[in-house]
């Protein structure tokens, strides 16, 4: 295993908080420069799909300016097994690198999972479904409850099972959210509807009409569509629409004049460009 030691206390000014507080960096560990060839995929990766866009977009950023934020990997064989910052890896290796700096850890095999867990979840907005799967294989495999994983996780109890029962819906919801055709509001409100055959026919309507989640919701309850609504009520919809394109935190805020503004949140300068190049596109 090839590796070269390399200040610690840059470490400490990138890692996220959250992972930071899981993994200590100590002064005396530092950040190694490891061979990418030789780090393997992490076992517990949630997401399932990754935008190869923003991988692309950001490994034009390393080639430019290097890879400021390590990755964290543990020592298997004569190897590391990756435990967080997967599109980090990809996009590496798609610049061009050939080492990668890496923090070192040797920890718990469920602290590997919920670490893999929450880097995702901090790191750029996770498919529903795919943090649905992970919470429950994180509670299958560790033995854990809702409790305990909303803890782990820095989730609420509520907000837990809230996701999990996304894995109880019907499989036409699911294949239709997995998909990306419907949000996950879209979905929940489906959910409250017995008869799958106008479960398909109010999919198919979303589709086609962009309606949204309340109609959505007036329309399972009542089979007719809500009345046109003032601009103000329209705002969350607009909000999810963003965070889903931007894959971060948007605020939306508007008066009855119909002026207002956007925010949207960033946690780190890796964030920041990809938020940037997503905008300028």
């Amino acid at each position: 295993m090839k590796r070269k030691t390399v200040s610690a206390r840059a470490g400490r000014k990138v890692l996220g908080r959250g992972l930071e507080s899981l993994i200590p960096v100590r002064e005396e560990g530092g950040i190694h420069s490891i061979d990418v060839s030789e780090i393997k995929p992490s076992k517990y990766q949630a997401r399932r799909k990754f935008n190869n866009a923003s991988i692309l977009s950001l490994a034009q950023t390393i080639k430019e300016n290097g890879l400021i934020q390590p990755v964290i990997v543990s020592p298997e064989g004569s190897g590391w097994r990756l435990i967080a910052g997967e599109r980090r890896l990809r996009a590496a290796k798609a610049s061009g690198l050939k080492e990668i700096p890496a923090i070192i850890r040797d920890t718990a095999e469920e602290n590997v999972a919920i670490l893999s867990l929450v880097e995702n979840l901090q790191r750029e907005d996770l498919m529903p479904l795919d943090e649905a799967r992970a919470l429950s294989h994180l509670m299958k495999k560790f033995s854990l409850t809702q409790e305990e994983v909303a803890v782990k996780t820095g989730k609420s109890r509520p907000a837990v099972a809230n996701t999990l029962r996304l894995l109880k819906f019907p499989a036409v919801i699911v294949n239709a959210l997995e998909d990306g055709s419907i949000t996950e509001g879209h979905a929940r409100a489906l959910a409250a509807i017995n008869d799958e055959r106008r479960i398909k026919y109010l999919i198919t309507k979303i589709i086609r009409e962009h309606i949204s989640v309340r109609d959505v919701e007036q329309m399972a309850s009542s089979g007719r569509p809500a009345k046109k609504r003032a601009c103000p009520a329209e705002i969350p919809e607009f909000a999810e629409k963003l965070e889903s394109a931007l894959g971060t935190k948007v605020e939306v805020k508007i008066n009855r004049k119909r002026q207002g503004f956007i925010k949207i949140y960033f946690f780190s300068g890796e964030e920041l460009e990809r938020i940037t190049h997503r905008l300028s596109q």
